[in-house]
């Protein structure tokens, strides 16, 4: 995470996971001056990516790590098994929308961990989306 760290979370129940996150983003998204419409995808996020994270969580518990920086806010989400990540940014789709992670944040990546996990790094700022 290129982003200096602000704190990690722990969700075990995908009912409060949704509310809880969406907030958490949302008030660091503000805090650091994110415009109006970024705050609002930031919010957008962090409800698809639990929507979608849980489902591939082997222990049920989705480990949420933030980051803030110069560039905005960064989001590290596992560790999840080899190959879910991407899974987790395909399954984020709505209908009329489309892959809502890749399309609202301005960058995603997964980086490989010595175990053979994965963690999904996702990139929200000031800036307009780009996929990554």
């Amino acid at each position: 995470m290129s982003a200096r760290p602000a704190g990690r979370l722990r969700l075990r129940r995908d009912d409060l996971g949704e509310p809880v996150l969406e907030r958490l983003v949302g008030a660091m998204a503000a805090r650091i001056d994110l415009p109006v419409d970024r705050l609002a995808d930031a919010q957008l996020i962090a409800a698809a990516l639990v929507t979608s994270a849980f489902r591939h969580s082997p222990d049920g518990v989705l480990c949420v790590e933030f980051g803030v920086g110069e560039r905005g806010l960064d989001l590290g989400v596992g560790p999840l098994p080899a190959g879910e990540a991407a899974k987790v940014v395909a399954e984020s789709a709505l209908p009329g929308i489309g892959v809502v992670l890749e399309r609202l944040a301005d960058a995603w990546s997964v980086d490989a961990l010595e175990s053979g996990d994965e963690i999904l790094r996702l990139s929200i700022g000031a800036g307009a989306p780009t996929a990554g």
